[in-house]
């Protein structure tokens, strides 16, 4: 693994500590520069404590951009509007070194640096969530960015140049915001096109095994079956006029019946290793897959896994996969889905679980249950035990293999 695959990972591990410490540098950016404007403002001390705590709040939703997307955006649209609406203040920057005493130039009170931040959060909404709040989340930004054209003619009054810059200004503020929506929804298409075509890749390769295991069944089974029932109709043919013959024709048939079934046996106990290291051995890609999706999906194992049967390998891989598949289709936006696999000398516990965060905000797919019950068919006929069901808010299923138990059904 290199060290930009270690990197990936830990930051999908990882991704409320990234998002901290990128709101920790955009801080350190953007913070000193809004309090110096804070400081120097002429207008009421409330005013300059109303407009720091919400500059302050738009830092700091970006720490939540993952973990709660449409509450940091909200928050950060709230403190914004409330920018917006407070007394009409202008900071003359002499002080600041942006222009001298005698051409001090009049900026509103609610163009902080720190609101530059909101513009994180909207590529965040653009980034992960659905089309219909992100193009919400685009029209309420251009309207901000009207808004705060509006009371800024209030502050420069309507004189010929002063309608030259709001125009300037004005365009400038919806291509910041259309430029970092359309950077937003660019992630969120690459991301579910790459989880596309990861399925389809898989999908190919489970095609390529079915039509190589015809292939290998086809050989043996058409050959052995050629040559048995063209001695069966020889020796029956000569049967009554020589015995010797058709005897000879019996040995025939019963050895080529061996080869084939000897020939089938081992095929089958190279596809039932296989097909047990595989499965267990995808899990893994297939968490990375759903995750890739923007679904925050967790990954634990513990202990090394013991000797299952190809049955119960695929059972447990066809209960992760279905569970998996569940909470996309039925839980919140929100969901944290957990994939927990416990290996000890006697048994191997598969377990599936989220807790439902968010269930209700967007409707669930629609789904025949047949999923749950194949699963559980495939588990029990494997010789393990399913369980299935809502647990504090969210839903689990659940299957366990006893290796002695599973060892015996073989």
């Amino acid at each position: 693994m290199t060290w930009t695959d270690r990197v990936d990972r830990w930051t999908r591990t990882h991704p409320t500590v990234l998002d901290v410490l990128l709101t920790v540098a955009i801080a350190a950016l953007l913070g000193p520069p809004s309090l110096d404007i804070l400081l120097v403002a002429g207008s009421p001390a409330w005013v300059s404590w109303v407009a720091g705590l919400c500059g302050f709040t738009v830092l700091a939703t970006v720490a939540l951009r993952r973990i709660a997307t449409q509450a940091a955006f909200l928050s950060a649209g709230l403190a914004m509007a409330v920018l917006v609406a407070l007394p009409n203040t202008v900071v003359r920057p002499a002080p600041l070194g942006l222009a001298s005493a005698s051409d001090s130039m009049e900026i509103p009170l609610f163009f902080l640096p720190a609101s530059a931040a909101y513009l994180v959060l909207l590529y965040a909404v653009a980034a992960r969530r659905p089309l219909r709040e992100s193009l919400l989340a685009l029209g309420i930004s251009v309207l901000g960015a009207l808004l705060c054209t509006a009371r800024t003619a209030t502050a420069y009054g309507a004189l010929p140049t002063g309608w030259l810059t709001l125009l300037l200004a004005v365009l400038a503020l919806v291509a910041a915001v259309a430029g970092t929506w359309a950077v937003g929804r660019f992630r969120f298409d690459r991301r579910r096109r790459l989880a596309g075509e990861a399925a389809e890749t898989a999908e190919r390769a489970a095609a390529d095994e079915r039509q190589r295991i015809a292939r290998d069944m086809h050989d043996i089974v058409a050959h052995s079956l050629a040559v048995i029932v063209r001695q069966a109709e020889g020796g029956s043919a000569i049967a009554a006029k020589s015995p010797d013959r058709a005897a000879q024709a019996l040995s025939v048939i019963a050895g080529t019946a061996r080869e084939a079934l000897a020939d089938m046996r081992n095929t089958l106990r190279v596809l039932r290793e296989t097909e047990s290291r595989s499965s267990l051995a995808g899990i893994p890609a297939l968490v990375e897959r759903v995750r890739a999706t923007g679904v925050d999906v967790r990954l634990t194992e513990q202990g090394r896994p013991g000797v299952l049967t190809a049955s119960a390998a695929m059972a447990a891989f066809r209960l992760v996969q279905e569970g998996l598949t569940n909470s996309v289709k039925h839980a919140g936006p929100h969901t944290v889905v957990t994939v927990s696999i416990t290996h000890t000398p006697h048994a191997s516990v598969f377990v599936v679980e989220d807790d439902g965060a968010g269930a209700g905000e967007r409707p669930s797919l629609p789904g025949t249950g047949a999923g749950l019950d194949g699963v559980r068919e495939r588990v029990r006929a494997a010789g393990g035990t399913f369980e299935a069901g809502p647990v504090d808010g969210g839903f689990r299923v659940r299957a366990e293999f006893r290796v002695g138990e599973q060892g015996a059904s073989r």
